[in-house]
């Protein structure tokens, strides 16, 4: 419930508050995005609900309950607010991984390394940290080969083994990409449970050419005791699963191909996405829409409207079960999307400026 005008009347507590509460059409200004979420409990809302509600405004652009308060944003109209009321509601009930499955997915599919984080073997009660790389195992805790000379090797020698590892989503780039930290004891793997488990097999899988596993000052670790995981899947999306919970739920297959999919369709397909983003979220006058994520459930799309720049939530009338069934849901999702005649419209006249610099151009 971000209040218009200045920030320094609304407490930071109540304005974190008000991000969690503002359902999941989220929206910075023009060119910066913000992730969707669900809903969040009604305890954090309603402290900022009461601030805000004599000024406050429901609107998926910034400066209402869709994102950060800026300065002399232009007033909605009826319409408008009628529009983004019926999106953010939509995005509330829009299929989505649970938080525990987009972690174990994130691992899954990262590019393993991450930065493991130890109690300092150098300075007394300090922590160190190091860029490792590491391979998860069949229940997602990660495993590692350290050399002996390295400070956290020796870090976890001689301190102990607690320790915590932050993994990054594939292609990370800044605080709107997903990341997970688990959080726990670090343990020497011996040479027959290296062997018995085929540990040597599961790091080069994901590291082909890490030839110093045979290397004799190089020892086997494994997080073997996960105390805690910390996920933040972007801004405004964020958990804390509990260690069975992130250790019960499983890697979600489509991840496996959604890049070439998602490049396929942002290169080829473009139009097609604004079409279904404006049919099946019910968003008016979509200027341009990418895919930035893939599951079974469904897609998260970066969408442009009205010079502002956010990501929705696209959910699939059911879930994918392979790559041959996420490409019939869009074909599917974009025969029904052209059938709409006020999609047709706006791509008509989406395609007249592009027309035109063509034919100047010729």
């Amino acid at each position: 419930l971000a209040q218009r005008g200045s920030m320094s009347r609304f407490p930071l507590l109540l304005f974190a508050a008000s991000l969690l509460a503002a359902g999941d059409a989220l929206l910075l200004a023009p060119g910066r995005s913000v992730a969707a979420r669900p809903a969040a409990p009604r305890a954090l809302a309603t402290a900022a609900e009461k601030e805000g509600e004599e000024e406050g405004e429901d609107r998926l652009g910034a400066g209402g309950r869709g994102g950060h308060a800026v300065r002399n944003m232009p007033e909605l109209s009826e319409e408008e607010k009628a529009v983004q009321a019926a999106v953010m509601e939509h995005q509330r009930g829009a299929a989505r991984l649970t938080m525990a499955e987009d972690a174990r997915s994130l691992v899954a599919y990262s590019s393993g390394y991450a930065v493991l984080s130890t109690l300092s073997s150098q300075v007394d009660g300090y922590p160190n940290g190091a860029l490792v790389g590491f391979a998860p195992d069949a229940s997602g805790l990660p495993v590692f080969v350290f050399s002996a000379m390295s400070s956290h090797t020796k870090d976890l020698s001689k301190v102990g083994g607690q320790a915590a590892l932050t993994v990054t989503a594939k292609g990370f780039e800044g605080a709107a990409d997903g990341r997970v930290t688990l959080i726990g004891d670090v343990e020497r793997v011996g040479k027959e449970q290296v062997e018995k488990e085929g540990l040597k097999e599961l790091y080069r899988e994901r590291h082909p050419n890490a030839f110093w596993v045979d290397f004799g000052d190089f020892t086997f670790y494994r997080l073997a005791s996960l105390k805690a995981v910390n996920f933040v899947g972007g801004f405004a999306r964020a958990a804390a699963p509990s260690p069975d919970e992130y250790l019960s739920a499983e890697v979600d297959p489509i991840q496996a191909f959604a890049a070439p999919v998602m490049g396929h369709m942002n290169d080829d397909h473009a139009e097609s996405t604004v079409a279904m983003v404006m049919h099946y979220v019910g968003l008016p006058d979509v200027e341009a829409a990418q895919l930035v994520a893939l599951d079974r459930l469904g897609f998260m799309v970066q969408v442009t409207r009205q010079g502002q720049t956010f990501k929705l939530r696209l959910p699939f009338p059911r879930a994918a079960a392979d790559r041959k069934d996420v490409k019939s849901l869009i074909v599917e999702m974009t025969q029904a999307a052209y059938k709409d005649e006020s999609v047709q419209a706006h791509l008509a006249a989406l395609a007249k400026p592009e027309e035109s610099a063509a034919a100047a151009g010729a």
